[in-house]
């Protein structure tokens, strides 16, 4: 088995690459499906982190607005996991499994069930360094495999588990990349908000109170702001990413990855020969 995963395995590179090509050519109405999950949480989070941080009321209604995010986040996850869901239908040539409403809540309790954990477990597994890798890959893959038949939690678990496992040199090297990249983003986002009404001022003579503040602009909301549109911008390439190892991970078992090739060979050679 290992010999075989081995065989098979996808470089990072190769793996980011494809991400890149598929979102590239991903329909118009794939995208929206995750930032309607996304945009919510993040502008309630935004909402909430401002308001208890600086409402001398917090207190009194936190509970409330901890019941909103939550229920945000269960909103968010099952988002992902249908734009995952239909990134996966994309490479493996199938059309989703038609939905019912107890495949809806058997996905919407898995997705609440499992990632809630994450709030914990990451931070924790980040803290500790070495098993991060595996716990970020796994709780990707929760959401990628989503789409497959599953009959409990602990299927969805295992077989999570299971492709986290899968090729982890490869894994630690895509998510090297993506923590550089997201470096990047989050730089050039912070850049770009903080010299923008400095650039207004200059062109149009407009002063503003983020002129006025100066570096007191520079606060935690701030920073909120900028981590937020950051993960807008690179988390749709991490599920497409994970999408792709997820497909030729099961690949490996089902031969999909070989019964696309032969298809697309065999489509061509009709093209050709009717030219």
């Amino acid at each position: 088995m290992k010999k075989t995963g081995r065989k098979h395995r996808k470089s990072a590179i190769r793996i980011l690459e494809l991400a890149v090509h598929l979102l590239r050519k991903a329909p118009a109405d794939l995208l929206p499906v995750y930032y309607i999950g996304s945009l919510p949480f993040i502008l309630g989070l935004l909402y909430f982190w401002g308001d208890m941080s600086r409402s001398a009321d917090a207190g009194e209604y936190a509970a409330s607005d901890a019941l909103g995010m939550a229920l945000l986040f269960v909103w968010m996850k099952w988002c992902h996991a249908l734009f995952a869901t239909r990134i996966y239908a994309r490479l493996s040539h199938k059309l989703p499994a038609p939905h019912s409403w107890v495949r809806l809540g058997l996905q919407v309790s898995a997705q609440t069930l499992l990632h809630a954990t994450g709030v914990f477990i990451l931070p924790l597994a980040l803290c500790l360094t070495l098993p991060f890798g595996w716990c970020f890959a796994f709780y990707q893959n929760v959401t990628v495999l989503s789409q497959n038949e599953y009959s409990s939690v602990r299927t969805l678990y295992r077989q999570a588990w299971q492709q986290a496992r899968l090729w982890p040199s490869e894994n630690h090297r895509m998510m090297a990349v993506i923590f550089i990249f997201s470096l990047i983003v989050f730089a050039n986002l912070a850049i770009a908000i903080y010299l923008f009404p400095q650039m207004v001022k200059t062109f149009f003579g407009y002063e503003s109170v983020f002129t006025l503040s100066g570096t007191k602009l520079l606060n935690t909301t701030f920073w909120m702001i900028v981590s937020g549109l950051t993960y807008l911008c690179v988390d749709p390439l991490i599920k497409t990413a994970y999408a792709l190892r997820c497909f030729y991970g099961l690949a490996i078992a089902s031969g999909d990855d070989i019964r696309i090739e032969l298809h697309s060979a065999i489509d061509k050679q009709k093209t050709m020969d009717l030219q």
